[in-house]
């Protein structure tokens, strides 16, 4: 791992304290609410960005034991069953 990559761990970890289970949950709501209302129908680019933003509120969950073990699950969740199950569909999104 790069000396970047654990300057980045380091401060979403701060953050994770700063904000506690509470903060971070309020800002995964937020961030999915807003999604949702700006992109009704999907969005391509966009939702790809939402995972990003997402993955980092997840690194910073780290912070808690608790909380990480909660996006861990999550995370093994859709990786090992959601996804491979999942079908891309016909119908388009927004671009």
């Amino acid at each position: 791992m790069s000396t970047y990559s654990l300057e980045i761990s380091r401060k979403l970890r701060n953050e994770g304290d700063r904000l506690g289970r509470d903060g971070l949950s309020q800002r995964v709501n937020d961030l999915v609410l807003e999604f949702a209302q700006k992109h009704p129908n999907g969005h391509y680019r966009e939702g790809i960005i939402l995972a990003g933003r997402l993955r980092a509120i997840s690194l910073a969950a780290r912070a808690d034991s608790y909380w990480g073990e909660k996006t861990d699950s999550g995370f093994y969740d859709e990786a090992e069953y959601q996804l491979p199950k999942f079908q891309k569909r016909d119908e388009g999104q927004d671009s």
